[in-house]
């Protein structure tokens, strides 16, 4: 996310991105709405991004409608992903040491 904004940045990382420039980290440094506005995104999709992040804890709102990123909550969401990219590698090698075991037994 350090790098040159191009074509393949993805939505969550710009809006991070534009949370780490202003360090929106904590209520006292939230940032409004309109900041977030000249991302180079649709409204659609800065707003499905942000209500995302929103969810998975990262982004979160104040009471007086601001906004700032919450490292913590990037860590979680973090762990889970690595923890459903572990699932997804491990999966096919234990079904495939299982079927060579039953192969094995059976054949």
């Amino acid at each position: 996310m350090a790098g040159a904004r191009n074509g393949q940045q993805t939505a969550a990382a710009a809006v991070i991105q534009k949370f780490k420039r202003r360090r929106a980290y904590d209520e006292a440094t939230a940032i409004g709405y309109d900041v977030l506005k000249d991302i180079k995104l649709t409204t659609p999709v800065l707003a499905y991004t942000i209500s995302n992040l929103m969810d998975e804890k990262v982004v979160v709102r104040t009471a007086d409608e601001r906004y700032y990123f919450s490292q913590a909550g990037y860590k979680k969401l973090e762990k889970k992903v690595y923890s459903g990219y572990s699932l997804l590698f491990l999966i096919p090698i234990v079904g495939i040491i299982i079927f060579l075991l039953l192969q094995r037994i059976f054949g």
